[in-house]
């Protein structure tokens, strides 16, 4: 019988998070439940002890957090066998419009946090997003930072989900459109409109049953980097192929 594996699960009060710290726990692995306001993660009384379910304070962006969290986690159990590295921002606005600070928050959790405190071995699931693959108006700076360079001597997953309904779409703040973009007609405005629309669309899908594909995924021991979640991904995914396709050969033709 396999060892329960040790996960270390950043933004674990919801969403994503929330939901691959509950099917861990349900499949008998340990999950190190992380997150800045660690009164919203789920009570491990008396459903599960603390051996299965430690809670601990973590802001991604304070290096002392985060190497105290992971030194606890290897204090207690010895190993981190995955980091499901899911702790994220989002900001609606177009680039002109989105102030300094609130983009150098967006990048701070988004694309220099955890990395580097994991150590060697094991797996590193990297949260990633649909918009690593193709960007959209209104969401340039979480675009830019939706992917994760391979620098370390671990497996690494990028995840990249679709549309799920989590709190991050309600939660994301709104930056006032700037008045270049505020025809009713420029995809800008679409895009807000979309993106205000969409966590009660009848399209959009269940972060759990993604969590199911990202653990058995995992478990399978498949080599992929990447693994698409959502039939809006695999769309867009299959669209860039085949532009990318018809680049090639009208290249080729020259």
């Amino acid at each position: 019988m396999a060892l329960p594996k040790v996960w270390f699960i950043t933004g674990a009060a919801s969403g994503f998070g929330r939901s691959m710290t509950e099917l861990v726990l349900a499949r008998g692995d340990v999950a190190v439940a992380t997150a800045r306001r660690p009164e919203r993660l789920p009570d491990p009384a008396p459903k599960y002890s603390t051996d299965h379910l430690p809670i601990v304070d973590l802001d991604v962006t304070k290096q002392d957090q985060i190497k105290s969290a992971f030194a606890q986690a290897k204090i207690s159990f010895g190993r981190v066998d995955v980091v499901y590295n899911n702790a994220a921002q989002s900001i609606i606005g177009e680039v002109e419009c989105v102030p300094d600070d609130l983009a150098r928050s967006l990048f701070e959790v988004n694309f220099w946090a955890i990395g580097k405190s994991f150590g060697l071995g094991g797996t590193l699931l990297q949260m990633s997003s649909v918009l690593g693959m193709k960007g959209i108006p209104c969401q340039a700076h979480y675009s830019a930072c939706a992917e994760l360079e391979p620098e370390w001597n671990i497996k690494v997953v990028i995840l990249e989900p679709g549309w799920f309904r989590t709190k991050i779409i309600l939660e994301t703040p709104r930056v006032p459109s700037h008045p270049a973009y505020q025809s009713p007609s420029s995809h800008a405005m679409q895009t807000r409109r979309e993106i205000d629309t969409v966590h009660d669309s009848e399209e959009i899908q269940d972060v759990d049953k993604a969590s199911i594909v990202i653990y058995n995924f995992l478990r399978s021991g498949c080599a992929a980097l990447r693994l698409p979640l959502g039939k809006d991904c695999i769309h867009e995914i299959e669209q860039k192929i085949a532009r990318l396709t018809d680049t090639v050969v009208g290249g080729s033709s020259l």
